[in-house]
């Protein structure tokens, strides 16, 4: 049985990429698996130079989308047998340091996740329609499940393989992390939250697949959450998650 995993979904980021596996093996030695979802770009270019003992990579021939790399990275590390999955972004927005402090949370917790929200500066700078959606659908699964997330789109998180074994994702696109956390619900799923930064450059990337729009992505996410709930209510399995106090 190995221990730990670190996942990281790539598309077309050669920006950022080189600068972030340096960052990342200052401060964690062990297996790290790129998932490389089709990109156009030099990012698969440097991905199989820097491929060693402990650095694995995975390429989709095409996009697939966001959701799809995620269960290649799952799929990966269950046929390996790793206990503990941390999932994070290439792009500089996630600090490599936390991720020691994930995995001790996931010697307790099935799934740890961050949280850019939990506590915000005032001064930060964060794209006003970014933080709306977000709050509105924390409270839109509030009122709906009574089930508390201060962030549900934050990529940097936790798994344990007993989670990763039990799951049923169906979502491939950018809400694959939302469909994660209401597969939580549906299993009732023991999880903490923590504080990470909250890192916005001036420079927002846009979405892809027509996304960029505000109100189309929010429809998006509201579609994903209705047919999820109906799901549920067909197999009565709506259940709360136990949150850490």
């Amino acid at each position: 049985m190995k221990e730990d995993l670190v996942i990281c979904p790539v598309y077309n980021e050669q920006e950022t990429i080189r600068e972030f596996y340096v960052s990342l093996r200052k401060c964690y030695s062990h297996d790290v698996l790129f998932v490389d979802d089709g990109s156009v770009d030099e990012s698969h270019y440097f991905l199989s130079t820097a491929k060693d003992t402990h650095t694995f990579v995975q390429r989709h021939s095409q996009r697939r989308g966001y959701g799809a790399a995620l269960m290649s990275g799952f799929n990966f590390a269950l046929r390996n047998n790793y206990r503990r999955v941390v999932t994070l972004d290439v792009d500089l927005q996630h600090k490599p340091e936390h991720i020691p402090f994930f995995l001790k949370e996931l010697l307790e917790w099935e799934v740890v996740l961050g949280s850019r929200y939990i506590t915000i500066a005032k001064s930060l700078d964060i794209p006003r329609q970014r933080l709306a959606i977000n709050r509105y659908v924390s409270k839109l699964i509030g009122a709906l499940f009574s089930v508390e997330f201060t962030d549900p789109f934050c990529g940097f998180r936790g798994y344990r393989d007993s989670f990763l074994k039990r799951v049923n994702l169906t979502e491939t696109g950018y809400s694959g992390g939302l469909d994660i956390l209401l597969e939580m619900i549906r299993m009732d799923t023991s999880f903490r939250e923590i504080s990470v930064e909250a890192i916005y450059f001036k420079d927002v990337r846009k979405f892809l697949d027509g996304l960029d729009n505000p109100t189309t992505r929010l429809l998006y996410y509201l579609e994903v959450i209705s047919r999820k709930r109906k799901e549920m209510v067909n197999e009565e399995k709506i259940s709360l998650c136990k949150p850490a106090s």
